[in-house]
């Protein structure tokens, strides 16, 4: 048997269904308009605050804004780190830090590898034992050898490196490491 509150629920619940269905009629407006006075009577002079009508905001000017600043971004950004307005001409790498450290030219001669040099396609930068370079987004230290290819430098195995003199005084050398000594 079933207790008489579940059984209110579900009455309850039928007419709030059947309510829920029925179409909502739209008041008059002579009514409206004599329910605004009354509630409007009611109020002490001096307490009712007007609020202006709210106007539907409009979301494209917001979506247009943002996709300009987003467009505007990209292209700065693109610009700051070099993607836009460079060909392949224009891309002369030169070094921005030089110590210790020469400059093979693609014709082989041999040049001081100062700051400011400006390293063409094919060029050899290497570094002494006590040297640093950069050129373009590449560091590098002691010992070591770039080939300049495609406008960016390119590391590689340097020989040479292994005759710099060992600190700790052990008698190696280039040919020596090559021949397995």
């Amino acid at each position: 048997m079933r207790s008489p509150r579940s059984r209110a629920g579900r009455d309850v619940r039928a007419l709030l269904r059947v309510a829920a269905e029925r179409p909502v009629l739209v008041p008059r407006p002579g009514f409206v308009n004599a329910l605004e006075a009354h509630l409007v009577s009611q109020v002490p002079p001096g307490r009712l605050v007007a609020l202006p009508r709210r106007e539907r905001r409009r979301r494209a000017p917001v979506l247009v804004t943002g996709a300009a600043a987003a467009a505007a971004a990209v292209v700065l950004l693109g610009a700051l780190t070099g993607v836009f307005g460079r060909g392949v001409e224009d891309r002369a790498l030169a070094l921005a830090v030089a110590v210790d450290t020469t400059v093979q030219l693609p014709d082989g001669s041999m040049i001081e590898g100062v700051r400011g040099v400006s390293l063409p396609e094919g060029a050899v930068v290497r570094t002494g034992p006590n040297g640093r370079c950069s050129a373009g987004d590449v560091d590098f230290g002691p010992g070591m050898e770039a080939l300049v290819a495609a406008g960016r430098l390119r590391l590689r195995p340097y020989l040479a490196a292994a005759a710099i003199a060992d600190p700790i005084g052990a008698s190696t050398s280039a040919s020596g490491i090559l021949r397995g000594r």
